[in-house]
């Protein structure tokens, strides 16, 4: 009868151990979104927990609980291994005559300690900290109610040892929290996104698009402008049958005016401006004239001035400033104020969602995979993107294309057919466009041509 009471007490002590422990952990690591869509279909545990978790203080409190809760527990376990076991233990060593009746207290209080605390560590502080860590909202609502009684209980102890910590922070120039939501820094929030598409919570576009979205604030302008000398621009003072006509040969519906050379932009014209100063209004009903347009007239007084930005402003700024502005287009300039540039709302959207094709766009490709299984790239490629191709880290200063990284590394301009090492790889200078490169090929790792596209069709 005795040695079912011991087991008994020791398993309450143990099994309290074990709640406290998995409540901390599973509280912790409960998402409050989680919590508060249970609180709202009317779960009594969610609403218990939900103030706890949207109240740093709630929460110090609540941990200081659970906390109390764990080290009452083992101080009992332990007295209680002490003072009850361990004589129990004691007359069953003197008894077998192989210990001496001086040694067996210390032996016996030894062994009891030792099993106790392996017993503990295995069964109230590993598999309930497993517990709480894999199913934390489960293990929080069904704990809550049995650590607010512990909390009524403790509360004086909470009180003191709280504010016994507070006043050590401020001793040490810190001061706590005591109200507010829990924040989270853009990188933790990308490792959640991160770790949860490697979770398979969501889904391999979701997180892409969710991390390219977190990554807006960081990324620069120099990333995403179309370059100078891609730039389509006209003289200010150019009649508007010829900018109609350059219009009509693009696939643009503004075009950027400069007065003098295109560092120095005054205005973006856009088609429907242009068609309104060629042709005029629609007649009047009575037969009068058309309107005060007539062909050749200068645009200047049509031409809206763009923003103009500087080439290190963040994606997401600019994005913002053409929302506010009702702006379609940016000049960007480089840090000597000249034209770096231009960006269009269309290269921003494209940042987190991707390439935007429509029926004007030409049907170009970025990258090719060729029969000899040669992959053909553009210069202009991006070296992000070239190297979450192909698995391998491509890093220069300053550069962001891989034609950039070629001349970078070769500090000389190519000619077509020249092979250059970058990295791990070994890169063809296929075409050479002025002082650009403009095509390259490489030949691919295995397993890395998985979503290329063919020559001739889309991407698998």
């Amino acid at each position: 009868m005795v040695i079912v009471f011991v087991v008994l007490t020791v398993f309450i002590l143990i099994a309290l151990n074990g709640l406290f422990v998995a409540a901390e952990i599973g509280t912790v690591g409960a998402r409050r979104a989680r919590i508060a869509q249970e609180a709202a279909t009317g779960s009594r545990p969610a609403k218990l927990l939900l103030p706890i978790l949207e109240s740093p203080s709630n929460l110090d409190d609540y941990i200081a609980a659970c906390q109390l809760g764990i080290t009452l527990s083992s101080l009992m376990l332990g007295y209680y291994g002490k003072a009850v076991i361990t004589p129990l233990v004691e007359p069953l060593l003197t008894g077998s005559g192989v210990v001496a009746q001086a040694a067996a207290v210390s032996i016996a209080a030894t062994g009891v300690l030792v099993v106790l605390t392996v017993i503990q560590v295995a069964l109230s502080e590993l598999a309930p900290k497993t517990v709480g860590i894999q199913f934390p909202e489960p293990t929080a609502l069904l704990l809550v109610s049995p650590v607010n009684w512990a909390m009524v209980v403790l509360r004086p102890l909470i009180w003191f040892f709280n504010g016994s910590g507070r006043l050590f922070l401020r001793l040490v120039g810190l001061r706590a929290v005591s109200e507010g939501f829990h924040i989270h820094a853009p990188e933790e929030i990308l490792m959640m996104v991160q770790e949860s598409g490697a979770g398979g919570v969501l889904q391999e576009g979701e997180t892409e698009l969710l991390e390219k979205t977190l990554q807006l604030r960081q990324r620069s302008l120099r990333h995403v402008i179309v370059p100078r000398t891609q730039l389509l621009a006209a003289p200010v003072d150019l009649p508007a049958a010829d900018l109609l006509r350059l219009l009509a040969e693009s696939s643009h519906s503004r075009l950027p005016l400069y007065e003098g050379t295109v560092d120095n932009i005054v205005g973006v014209v856009h088609l429907k401006d242009l068609l309104c100063l060629e042709i005029g209004p629609e007649p009047e009903t009575d037969g009068s004239a058309a309107g005060p347009w007539s062909k050749g007239e200068s645009v200047r007084d049509l031409m809206r001035v763009p923003p103009y930005v500087p080439e290190s402003a963040s994606v997401l700024n600019v994005f913002r400033q053409l929302q506010a502005e009702h702006f379609h287009l940016a000049v960007v300039i480089d840090e000597y104020g000249g034209t770096a540039g231009i960006v269009t709302f269309e290269d921003l959207i494209e940042e987190i969602f991707g390439d935007i094709v429509d029926e004007f766009d030409a049907d170009s490709q970025e990258l090719a995979l060729a029969s000899d299984g040669r992959l053909h790239l553009a210069g202009d490629v991006a070296l992000e993107r070239l190297s979450n191709l192909l698995g391998s880290e491509l890093e220069f200063d300053d550069v962001d294309t891989l034609g950039g990284a070629i001349l970078a590394e070769l500090g000389a301009i190519p000619e077509q057919g020249q092979v250059v090492r970058l990295q791990n790889f070994e890169f063809r200078v296929e075409e050479v466009s002025g002082y650009a490169v403009s095509q390259v090929s490489v030949a691919l790792p295995p397993g890395a041509e998985t979503n290329l596209p063919r020559p001739g069709g889309q991407p698998k």
